[in-house]
């Protein structure tokens, strides 16, 4: 990545801006053959009638916050600096606050755009995911460190594995298991007249053996809730890695949630596809994640206003981003409207955190296998520059790591960050016109498929059109929905652009690329003339099937 002077761009129409463009790679602008379109959304029809049902169970629950939160509030006088030094400071302050549940309608209406050959929910107005950045921002998980899938090192690590785990058997083979806060907190420390030596030393065991069973807690219930997630005891996968965490060992904690929600969202897709009215698909990644992210994103799928929040609670004590949306009550919409925002929101927020600065932010933006718990992801986040502050062009392909070695994809995302620029860019992203054009394909097909999907819930196929015939001419006047369609308005290169591009040697060499004018676009306002000229179109070949129909039908009926 390289910094380079340029003037600041226009902040709306599709017109060239006057500075230098910045791109994500791998970039497809300028070669022989641009990659193909992702896949089109699934029929949101199960979606909305209710056909499709799941359970959310790595949802944190609601009972136990009170005590969650006096247990950080003992333990962090003594943890907070080893805390700070592991970057799961924020993190574990982000817990204090709660997330309500109710958004889960919101989930369920993006199913239908996810695509799991991209990880990116993939609209009629462009892509977009959950990021890196968003997971590091939203719930304060570390971007660096070890991956959640090293193993213990030492004698002592290994030891308080053993502990840990012998607590957490004793607890679950109780008939009514006392609760792992509650064991914890109620353990009898040394009394201070114990001043020996044997004394001491038991007083920090135990005081180790408390943090590790606090951490375990915290990712249990948090952070990486497993399939069988218990909110009374954490699972027995985590523990490993809150010794690591006691113990003073940073984890990269990000990619592996990120990989965790990556994964559940393909399984909800592909019971999306394949299931029966009756299943309900239980998944298990911190899907409040995703809640936090639809807030974010999309004004008004918002349960109410978020409250306004310093970046810090005085001095250098970082204020979760979680602390927006605590205790805010979700809005119980309808699917309808739900899913035609996402079609066509009114603004879709590409940088709603602004400047806020993300520790190390180069680790966001290259593609990478994220490693999670029990699968590997990939991360593309090339292909939504613009919610990383980059310009858009048309995404490079980007092969996906041929190995079963967990080690191997570890290497794509531990790249060393700290060998490029991380500063946040300022200018209102854009994109290219390669892009739009690119786009704009997909925009037009998502347009005639919505519209032949309704022309054929209102009856015009096969037998159904019979209404035509007998005078019901309600076909003519259908309405097409233009809250389900977006399409993108061209934006004009300039001659200096063209030119560069002439003298172009294809060879990017960093984030950067100054080779393309850039057209900054109100991607989610009003519609275009382009959008209305295609939808009119539309409806002629509607109205021209329906006539032909009825001719056909009348000429059916003369010969009987």
């Amino acid at each position: 990545m390289a910094d380079r002077k340029a003037t600041p761009a226009r902040g709306s129409t599709a017109a060239p801006v006057g500075r230098s463009p910045r791109f994500l790679l791998p970039r497809a602008s300028g070669g022989t053959r641009l990659p193909a379109l992702p896949s089109q959304p699934s029929s949101p029809v199960l979606v909305l009638d209710g056909g499709i049902r799941a359970s959310f169970d790595g949802w944190p629950a609601a009972e136990p916050l009170d005590r969650w939160g006096q247990w950080v509030a003992k333990l962090r006088p003594l943890h907070e600096p080893l805390w700070r030094e592991l970057g799961i400071l924020e993190g574990i302050l982000a817990t204090t606050y709660r997330v309500r549940r109710g958004g889960e309608g919101a989930l369920l209406q993006l199913v239908p755009f996810w695509s799991s050959e991209t990880n990116t929910f993939v609209f009629p107005w462009g892509e977009a995911t959950v990021t890196l950045e968003d997971v590091a921002v939203l719930v304060g998980l570390p971007l660096a460190g070890e991956s959640v899938r090293e193993s213990l090192s030492d004698q002592l690590q290994l030891e308080d594995e053993r502990a840990l785990g012998a607590v957490r058997d004793l607890l679950m083979n109780q008939s009514k298991g006392t609760g792992w806060i509650k064991y914890f907190r109620i353990r009898q420390l040394r009394r201070p007249e114990e001043t020996t030596t044997a004394a001491a030393a038991g007083g920090r065991d135990e005081e180790q053996l408390e943090h590790g069973a606090f951490l375990s807690m915290w990712l249990s219930c948090f952070v990486l809730p497993s399939p069988s997630f218990d909110a009374v005891v954490p699972g027995e996968e985590v523990i490993p890695i809150a010794v690591r965490l006691a113990r003073g060992r940073s984890v990269a904690l990000a990619p592996a949630a990120l990989a965790s929600i990556y994964s559940d969202l393909s399984a909800l897709r592909r019971h999306f596809v394949w299931a029966k009215r009756t299943e309900a698909l239980s998944v298990s990644a911190p899907m409040h994640i995703l809640q936090l992210w639809v807030w974010e994103r999309f004004p008004e799928l918002r349960p109410s206003a978020p409250a306004c929040i310093p970046d810090s609670a005085g001095g250098d004590v970082p204020v979760p981003r979680a602390a927006r949306w605590h205790d805010v009550a979700g809005r119980a919409l309808d699917p309808g409207y739900l899913h035609a925002v996402l079609a066509a929101p009114k603004v879709f927020e590409w940088r709603p955190y602004g400047s806020r600065a993300v520790l190390p932010f180069a680790r966001c933006l290259h593609p990478c296998e994220l490693v999670g718990m029990d699968s590997v992801e990939h991360h593309r986040p090339h292909r939504v520059a613009r919610q990383l502050g980059f310009d858009q062009d048309v995404p490079g392909i980007v092969t996906r790591l041929n190995s079963d070695s967990w080690n191997k994809a570890w290497e794509t995302y531990d790249i060393g960050a700290g060998c490029y620029a991380s500063a946040v860019p300022s200018d209102k992203p854009g994109v290219t016109d390669e892009y739009a054009q690119w786009w704009k394909q997909y925009t037009v097909s998502c347009a005639a498929t919505a519209a032949a999907d309704r022309a054929a819930t209102a009856g015009n196929r096969e037998r159904s059109s019979r209404r035509l015939a007998q005078g019901n001419t309600q076909l003519g006047s259908t309405e097409v929905c233009t809250k389900t369609h977006y399409y993108v308005s061209r934006s004009d290169r300039s001659k200096e652009a063209w030119e560069k591009d002439a003298n172009s040697t294809g060879a990017d060499q960093g984030f950067f690329h100054p080779k393309r004018a850039v057209g900054t676009e109100e991607m989610i306002q009003k519609a275009s003339e382009i959008r209305q000229a295609e939808i009119a179109e539309l409806m002629k070949n509607i109205a021209k099937l329906a006539k032909e129909i009825r001719e056909e039908e009348a000429a059916e009926a003369l010969k009987k």
